[in-house]
């Protein structure tokens, strides 16, 4: 399974009950089809860099999980027909590879110099 990220940005209309049950949607369905979720990072209202469908703010969220290509259909699927989401990206976590990268090669490093041996 590869690490992928995913943004989503809700139109801010939408109140406190609303928000926790998009959350709780998602979060649902990336477990639901077998993902692990490994992280969820609410930012809040935030005042969008240019306007969209004539809205300046939206409620962020960011999910980091691990999956496979079913996870991401049915995601990017459920977020496109979603008429409470502003906008979404779902991108490959390139950060959380070189994590995994950085401790293999530290395991590497201690199987190759191996105990010491006495003379």
């Amino acid at each position: 399974m590869r690490s992928y990220e995913c943004g989503i940005v809700f139109y801010p209309s939408l109140g406190d009950d609303g928000i926790k049950a998009q959350m709780a949607k998602y979060a649902q369905i990336i477990g639901g089809e077998g993902g692990e979720l490994t992280r969820v990072e609410t930012w809040g209202k935030r005042k969008l860099a240019y306007e969209i469908d004539h809205q300046t703010e939206g409620h962020y969220f960011f999910y980091k999980f691990r999956g496979n290509n079913q996870i991401l259909n049915e995601l990017g699927r459920q977020l496109r027909i979603d008429e409470s989401v502003l906008r979404h990206l779902i991108v490959k976590d390139e950060l959380a590879k070189g994590d995994e990268l950085k401790v293999e090669l530290e395991g590497l490093e201690a199987v190759a110099s191996g105990p010491k041996e006495g003379n």
